[in-house]
């Protein structure tokens, strides 16, 4: 995986295209992969990022609980913005990890997980509509904000 991990800083566009697609290949069969491209994407530049972001995203929602366990304690903004567009780019399959992290502790990954679900639209809304009538009152208010993003003001 170090030689990809360099691959990607490579001078060749074509060189950095190949070695996302070998990285996602990797990871689709190992959460030990998996989780080294998530480690190296907290460490990296914002065009490192982009290559590392893509990478997790050809890897499938294979990825989904390791970013969403991740989001848990991840303090970086930038970095949990990584993690929402590619939770987000899985749609209904992210759903319901994504809500579940409005009970995190983590505030930050809360934003992340609504701004997700408010790119997943339409698909989230039952979900963010049960969560609206959760007894766990930052639970029920994440779903709130999500709603009216999304338009939704009655429930």
């Amino acid at each position: 995986m170090e030689e990809l991990l360099k691959a990607i800083k490579a001078e060749n566009l074509d060189e950095r295209h190949a070695a996302v697609e070998k990285m996602a290949e990797r990871a689709r069969g190992s959460e030990e992969a998996a989780a080294q491209i998530i480690s190296a994407l907290r460490e990296a530049d914002m065009n490192g990022k982009w290559y590392l972001g893509r990478a997790l995203l050809k890897t499938g929602p294979s990825v989904i609980p390791a970013l969403i366990k991740e989001a848990e304690t991840e303090p970086q903004a930038d970095v949990l913005r990584y993690y929402g567009a590619v939770l987000a780019s899985f749609g209904k399959e992210s759903v319901a990890p994504l809500v579940g992290l409005f009970s995190s502790e983590n505030a930050a990954a809360r934003g992340m997980a609504g701004a997700a679900l408010e790119k997943i639209g339409e698909p989230a809304l039952e979900s963010l509509l049960d969560a609206a009538k959760s007894d766990n009152q930052t639970v029920k208010i994440c779903a709130g904000i999500v709603l009216m993003k999304l338009g939704v003001y009655s429930y």
